[in-house]
């Protein structure tokens, strides 16, 4: 590899990044701080109110499972609606670091056992955040930060704190188009 194009990440895990691409920290991807779910029982099943979305609703892909539906009242869910290309990250015990991408196609809110990330979507793809998530960077990252006390935990300040490897906009577009296509290949 010629890394004549290439400059340090100035980030151990990560090595050499093109010239043009940066390392940037979540916090400073999104216009929101990070925001903890609702901590609400999971009573109703009522499919005309928002799905309340928990971590145990998640399959190890970060699908949701549809046999675990549950819903909240408007009024408890309000504060915590979920948008398009909203990533929801779990915050502790076995599952911390688990991630899903709410994709805007049903109205939906989240437990408090998750986070909400809310990125930028004129500085970085929602989806390239996502997919970060699902690297071997990203759990090393997650191992390296949990703080382990009698159930692993990483915090939205933690999570703020990441750093990542940003490319251009276009960039970015390009890869999430190669990812979605050699995923879904997989998949099929």
């Amino acid at each position: 590899m010629n890394y004549n194009n290439y400059n340090s990440s100035s980030i151990n895990r990560v090595g050499k990044i093109p010239q043009n691409w940066k390392v940037v920290k979540w916090k400073y991807l999104s216009n929101e701080p990070m925001m903890y779910g609702a901590n609400e029982s999971a009573e109703l099943d009522d499919r005309e109110l928002p799905r309340y979305i928990r971590i145990t609703d998640l399959d190890s892909y970060g699908n949701l499972k549809n046999d675990t539906f549950k819903s909240l009242p408007l009024d408890k869910a309000k504060g915590y609606m979920l948008n398009n290309g909203d990533i929801l990250l779990a915050r502790s015990g076995a599952t911390v670091g688990k991630a899903y991408i709410h994709k805007g196609d049903l109205d939906a809110c989240f437990a408090g056992y998750l986070i909400r990330y809310r990125p930028n979507q004129s500085k970085i793809i929602p989806k390239l955040v996502y997919y970060y998530t699902q690297t071997g960077l990203y759990a090393d990252w997650i191992r390296e930060n949990t703080i382990q006390a009698t159930i692993q935990n990483v915090s939205a300040e933690k999570y703020a704190n990441l750093s990542m490897p940003v490319p251009p906009l276009e960039e970015q577009g390009n890869i999430v188009y190669f990812l979605d296509k050699k995923t879904s290949e997989i998949d099929s």
